[in-house]
């Protein structure tokens, strides 16, 4: 070591840390010559903190340097929050850890000679800490025990060792101090070694193995010799040698190790972070350091200081319809749909949720174009790639030119650069924009005809609710002795009651003498008989009218509080009579207004028509966007094509200005595509990472989103559209619950960001209000019988079952629905881990041979299960089956995988093969039992049919409650209906039997008798669909679904009920069937006029 090198390294010494311009200047040289040295040959003995001062290697591994400051102003409960996440993302993000045992070049592990939480004796452990903490790609831990693994490389054709830690401790090191962390994780390389299969199910094991070790228990401490002990006990691995961690094996180097095994060693070991999470932590960093000021504007504070539920609240939940109309429907939507876009061009937070098959992807795309519609920016984001092409295509492919840019692909300035050049050369004039005003005004009346009959619907369902609650007041008055008189007595009828007894009333206090005035009193000798007999003409009067009503007649003599009685009696009476005539009246008009069925038809056309004219006045709007671009802005457009063909491919580091002035041109120019869509990792360095440069971020899958990854997202946008389905794939996590709740307590970081615990979904469910969150019930998938399991398990039976079964691809001589495949058969659990089934891996490959060979079926195919050894033994014997490999792979769009390879995926028709059956190891139904949300992913994947392959008695009483529960329900439903060609009109007045009387009312039976009366037959619960129809009516070549309301007699009707008959209706009229709807009052107080309803159907179709 030179002269110099030494007096540096002394003035370092004696320093509490020094900075190199001091260093240069107490030896009076030049800075440059300081940091060549610090940098060069000393950089083994130095190490520098983020203040730029220097200390010996030893001052920093023995924590004598001082910790930087906070960063002055910053949001402490952001701080706090990314600091946290920084934490979790260390521990998750490198599980999987091994090193080479020997290396030609350096190594990335060093042996330490205890494990200590505040630094190592080792000088080796030093020097290797300060090598990592210069390496912004490295991280190091603490590894115990150490296992020697022998690996072969197929490209080298030779066998390695490595050193592969069992447990892992992060370390906290830097600014010269070091911290271990007390809990460690399971190191996921040991886990792949024992358990090798695919990565879902790795993680599953390892988190069953931390709850066996202990290691997810919130409240237990657990020192790492019991930890090992326990874990010796539990796994028969390869131990070499007993576990002490207190005194660990320093006998044998470990590098001169040559068997593999467990040892009771241990080791500070380095490994690289991917290029994601490196670009996650520096942003995370970026955020830790922000005032609360200069982020106020954004999503990211709203939801730090809980203000996501500003904006739309509660009182939003019941919106008037008016206020619904603004979105271009370039996509059908239905009111739900409509309902989210309004709420997210206007919220702060909304929440868009919904089960398979119910549009989320559709309310997505039409957000995105209604987003560019309103001037506004957006950031659609996602976890996996393929969420993320497949908006960028459809959203893309509505229009004449694209609005939305794929971020991530290397081309995306490339593609940026021709629509810029496409706007340039646009030759757009007054026709285009004749044709758009045009457009828009066709689409502003058919709005506003939409709305007029949304209104007119809303006000049948008012003026049906006032009859109803009318009618049951007249049902009391029924059972009196007037209640006959329903409908035979008008106005006139009661002003000459009302005047009868009036006049009694009059002439009956002038009989009374205490009544009279005092002149009168004396002379009441004189008066007294005239007003006597008086009175008796008015009762009489009275009495010939009430008998009429059946009122007892009243006596001349009557004392007086019975003539009080028998007067409010008679008043009564005119009261009931009267609310007679109201309903009488209102029951002539509700029969005389336009009916619901004919209403929902007229809405269904109009729906039908606005999306062809929205998607014309959307071509329209981006052919004639060109000519709203300034002079000013079309140099800079000009410039920027330029700058792309002269040096797209260039390296412009050396020209810093050139460099400098693209980069602002293409931000300039993002606004021309204002849609973006890249996956939440790869944000990094792809996106301005500026404070609310989106008007909107929308996330999808966010049940499968980690929080952490989201809240630079957040950062750049001004509001969040979060869209998932928590009762699908969640968020899965590697740190254990107590790490978490370890690292929560450190930071004072609420239980709601839990990494482990909670998913974005989650989140914001807990940040938003309920007028902030809309459920998507329409389901447009499957076929009824498919979706209907899941709708009752899953989603309380709030579905609303909506698919269009034309557009369904059934197979030849197959039903539409669900069928069991039944087949005992034995689980084997291979040494690999998982579970395999030969005997359903047979019959699933006769199911798809019958399917596709022999009924040539073209459709799109899946085969599905929850076990990995599974799908690949099943993929295994198609590959050796070329002439179903050929078929498959050709005509059917096929895929065979576990359930995560589903996930946003749907075919025509999918099998699924549960595996399970005798011999099935309890380890396999924990998982099972733990994985519910996989199995209904895995069923409401399909269209048209589910077929099931697997040990049905087995099933049925596997302890497992969803798969139990979905046997019962394939039982209930595995019947054959009565073709509709044997089902006839019956001949006989009395009404027939049915197979579900429980479902039948008393109105029904009534009506289906009057009808036959009337020359009428009509069939009682005709099977249509997935309907039973109250009575059907076949006429020439019509049918006519007759529906009585029964189920809602006396029961007010709401928006969803309504919503649900309209569904319902829908699906009538697209199969060719007629709807009309009778309530039970119609039936019950205008027969004829019911009957006529009916005859005059009739007469229309001949």
């Amino acid at each position: 070591m030179t002269p110099l090198e030494n007096a540096i390294l002394d003035i370092i010494k004696g320093s509490n840390g020094v900075k190199a311009s001091q260093i240069a200047n107490e030896l009076n040289i030049d800075k440059k010559q300081v940091n060549s040295l610090l940098y060069g040959n000393l950089k083994v003995y130095c190490c520098q903190d983020s203040s730029y001062k220097w200390y010996l290697a030893s001052a920093f591994t023995a924590g004598v340097a001082p910790k930087d400051d906070n960063v002055v102003g910053a949001d402490k409960d952001l701080e706090n929050l990314c600091k946290y996440y920084l934490n979790c993302l260390s521990i998750e993000g490198n599980n999987s850890i091994s090193a080479f045992l020997t290396s030609s070049y350096n190594l990335n592990y060093a042996e330490v000679n205890k494990i200590d939480k505040s630094g190592f004796d080792s000088e080796n452990a030093a020097v290797f800490l300060n090598k990592i903490a210069r390496q912004r790609n490295m991280t190091a831990y603490v590894g115990y025990p150490i296992m020697i693994m022998k690996i072969y490389s197929l490209k080298t054709k030779q066998s390695y060792l490595k050193v592969v830690p069992i447990f892992i401790f992060s370390l906290e090191y830097g600014s010269g101090s070091i911290n271990m962390s007390n809990i460690p994780s399971l190191n996921m390389e040991i886990i792949k070694r024992y358990t090798p299969q695919d990565s879902n199910a790795q993680i599953y094991e390892l988190i069953d193995l931390e709850n066996q070790l202990g290691l997810n228990s919130q409240e237990t401490e657990i020192e790492i010799d019991e930890l090992v002990v326990r874990l010796q006990e539990i796994r028969h691995w390869e131990w070499k040698e007993k576990l002490d961690p207190y005194n660990l094996n320093l006998e044998i180097p470990i590098g001169m190790l040559t068997q593999e095994g467990i040892y009771n060693k241990a080791v500070v070991i380095a490994t690289e972070r991917s290029p994601y999470t490196q670009g996650l932590e520096s942003e995370l960093s970026a955020l830790s350091q922000l005032s609360t000021q200069s982020y106020k504007d954004t999503a990211l504070y709203n939801w730090v200081h809980r203000e996501g539920g500003s904006g739309i609240g509660r009182e939003a939940v019941q919106n008037s319809i008016l206020q619904e109309t603004a979105s271009l429907e370039v996509l059908p939507l239905n009111t739900e749909q409509d309902q989210a876009i309004q709420k997210a061009l206007k919220s702060n937070l909304i929440i868009v949720t919904g089960p398979p098959g119910t549009g989320k992807s559709q309310v997505v795309t039409s957000l995105l174009v209604n987003a560019a519609w309103n001037n506004k920016n957006a950031l659609f984001t996602s976890k996996n790639n393929k969420a993320v092409d497949v908006v960028d295509i459809r959203v893309n492919n509505l229009g004449n030119r694209p609005i939305m840019l794929r971020i991530g692909n290397n081309q995306y300035a490339y593609r940026l650069a021709e629509v810029i050049e496409g706007l340039l050369s646009s030759n757009a004039d007054q026709s285009d924009v004749d044709d758009f005003n045009y457009y828009k005004t066709a689409y502003d009346e058919k709005i506003s005809a939409c709305t007029t009959l949304k209104r007119k619907k809303n006000e049948y369902i008012a003026f049906r609710n006032r009859l109803d609650r009318l009618e049951q007041k007249v049902c009391h008055i029924r059972e009196k002795t007037w209640g006959a008189f329903l409908g035979k007595v008008d106005d006139e009828d009661i002003k000459k009651l009302r005047n009868a007894v009036d006049e009694c009333t009059v002439s009956y206090s002038q009989t009374r003498k205490e009544q009279q005035s005092f002149l009168t009193k004396i002379f009441w000798f004189v008066v007294k008989d005239k007003r006597k007999q008086q009175f008796e003409e008015k009762v009489s009067i009275l009495n010939n009218i009430s008998k009429c009503y059946g009122i007892k007649p009243l006596p001349a003599d009557i004392p007086e509080d019975t003539y009080i009685q028998y007067k409010n009696k008679i008043v009564g009476c005119i009261n009931d009579l009267q609310t007679f005539i109201e309903y009488s009246s209102l029951l002539n008009d509700f029969n005389d207004s336009e009916s619901l069925e004919n209403i929902d038809r007229q809405l269904i056309a109009h729906k039908s028509t606005l999306a062809d004219i929205a998607h014309k006045l959307w071509e329209k709007w981006l052919v004639t966007c060109p000519l709203q671009i300034s002079a000013e802005k079309r140099v800079e457009m000009t410039q920027y094509v330029a700058a792309m063909r002269l040096i797209g491919d260039v390296d412009v580091t050396g020209y810093p200005e050139q460099k400098l002035q693209f980069s602002k041109l293409q931000k300039e120019m993002a606004q021309f595509m204002p849609c973006w869509a890249v996956t939440s990792l790869s944000v990094k360095g792809r996106i301005p990472f500026q404070p609310g440069f989106f008007d909107m971020v929308i996330i999808d899958e966010a049940s499968q989103c980690d929080i952490a990854s989201i809240l630079p997202l957040l950062y750049r946008a001004k509001r969040a559209i979060i869209i998932g389905d928590p009762k699908q794939l969640s968020h899965i996590s590697s740190v254990s619950k107590s790490q978490d709740v370890s690292l929560l307590q450190k930071y004072k970081v609420g239980f709601e960001w839990s990494y482990s615990a909670n998913s974005l979904y989650s989140i914001a469910s807990g940040i938003a209000n309920p007028g902030q969150i809309v459920h998507l019930r329409d389901h447009h998938r499957s076929f009824g019988d498919i979706i209907e399991f899941s709708n009752t398990e899953f989603y309380e039976g709030k579905l609303r079952i909506a698919t269009d079964y034309k557009r369904l691809n059934t197979p030849g001589n197959e039903a539409p629905g669900v069928r069991w495949v039944d087949v005992s058969g034995k689980t084997i659990r291979p040494s690999t881990g998982g579970a395999y089934n030969n005997q359903e891996i047979e019959k699933v490959i006769s199911e798809l041979k019958h399917l596709i060979v022999e009924n040539g079926y073209c459709g799109s195919v899946g085969v599905v299960t929850p076990f990995k050894s599974q799908a690949e033994k099943i993929r295994e014997i198609i590959e050796k089956t070329p002439s179903l490999k050929d078929y498959l792979h050709l005509k059917n769009d096929f895929l065979v995988d576990t359930v995560h390879k589903f996930q946003g995926d749907e075919r025509d028709v999918m099998i699924f093969s549960p595996v399970i059956s005798q011999d099935t190891p309890l380890s396999a139904i924990s998982f099972l039992n733990n994985t519910g949300n996989l199995f209904n992913v895995a069923i409401t994947r399909a269209r048209s049919m589910l077929i099931v392959v697997g040990d049905m008695q087995y099933c049925s009483e596997c302890k497992i409650s969803y798969m139990e529960h979905f046997v019962d329900y394939i039982r209930k439903h595995l019947h054959v209906e009565k073709p509709l060609s044997t089902l006839t009109c019956y001949e006989s007045r009395e009404y027939p039997r049915v197979d579900n009387p429980e479902q039948v009312s008393d109105w029904e039976r009534y009506f289906y008798t009057e009808l036959f009366d009337a020359g009428i037959k009509t069939v009682p619960q005709y099977p249509v669909d997935k309907y039973k129809l109250d009575l059907a009516l076949f006429f020439k070549d019509r049918m006519l679904d007759i529906e009585v309301d029964g189920e809602m007699y006396h029961r007010d009707w709401n928006g969803e009920l309504c919503y649900r008959d309209q569904l319902r209706n829908q699906r009538l009229y697209e199969i060719g069937w007629d709807v009309k709807r009778f309530w039970v009052y119609q039936i019950r107080d205008a027969l004829p006029w019911c009957i006529e309803q009916i005859r005059e159907w009739m007469k229309s179709q001949v």
